[in-house]
This record gives C-alpha cells, sequence and structure tokens, in this order.
C-alpha cells in the first residue's frame, strides 16, 4: 500500500521521488477511512482450490446436490445427511496482514506445505456430529526383515 502511494503521488507530482510512503501516512490513511476499510489477515487457499473454485462449478455442485436429495427421498430426512471434512493445519505459512474493505473476507493463495496435520470433522444436517479425528505426520519405517 505504501509503495503504491508513493508511486502515485510521485505520478502526479506531489512527491518527488517513487518511494513508499512512511508508516506514520499509512497510520493516518487507515484512521481517515477506518469506516470504510480495516487491516485483515487473508485465510490461505491453496492454489488448486483457488483455480477450479469458480461461481460455474459452485453453481453445478449444488445443483447436482439437490437431484441426489430428491433421487434418494432425503428432503424430510437430515439425520441422513451427513457433512465430512478435512483440513490441514500447517504451522509453517501465516499470510501478511493486508487493507481490505469493512466485512470483507481477503483470501491468499498459498503454496501447499509439508508437515500438515489433517483434522477431520463430520456432522449430519440434523446436528448430530461425530468427535473430530486427527492425523499427524508419522513416520515411514522401512521394509526390514530381521533373521
Amino acid at each position: 500500500m505504501q509503495q503504491m502511494a508513493g508511486e502515485l503521488a510521485h505520478h502526479l507530482g506531489k512527491r518527488a521521488t517513487d518511494k513508499p510512503l512512511s508508516n506514520c501516512w499509512l497510520y493516518g490513511f487507515l484512521k481517515r477511512w477506518e469506516s470504510r476499510i480495516s487491516t485483515l489477515k487473508p485465510s490461505a487457499l491453496d492454489s488448486n482450490r483457488a483455480k477450479h473454485s469458480t461461481p460455474e462449478i459452485v453453481a453445478k455442485y449444488f445443483d447436482n446436490l439437490e437431484v441426489a436429495i430428491a433421487e434418494y427421498g432425503l428432503q424430510e430426512r437430515p439425520d441422513c445427511i451427513y457433512n465430512l471434512d478435512e483440513t490441514g493445519i500447517s504451522p509453517e505459512h501465516r499470510p501478511p496482514n493486508i487493507i481490505a474493505p469493512i466485512k470483507e473476507k481477503a483470501q491468499a493463495v498459498t503454496s501447499p506445505r509439508s508437515a500438515t496435520t489433517t483434522l477431520i470433522a463430520c456432522a449430519s444436517a440434523s446436528g448430530h456430529h461425530l468427535p473430530p479425528y486427527f492425523v499427524f505426520k508419522g513416520l515411514l519405517k522401512s521394509k526390514q526383515t530381521n533373521f
């Protein structure tokens, strides 16, 4: 933000140099616009997921879900509809804070990392849920035969 603002001020003839503006300028800018923007930490979004999460793909998913619910007569059976999801918890990558409009949910595209702990959760549409299941990175054992 400070770099872009410095370049813009130079381009408009307001500054002699295109160097980034100071932290003091940034804090003043955020204070002046606090009702419209805020700083926040974006949630990490894997690059493959970002590429394949278009509005058309999401709409097609919900169309297919509606067809499946009707086909199996599950409209009145929320106890028979379960959602299972897994997420990776990585201690290695933390995206930086960004400046975004108020109430905006920002995302940063990241690359997958190693040493991820997997959390699996499962719940029904009626509210019943299973305990969470954690999968930790294990040690790879070599296949050795002891004679």
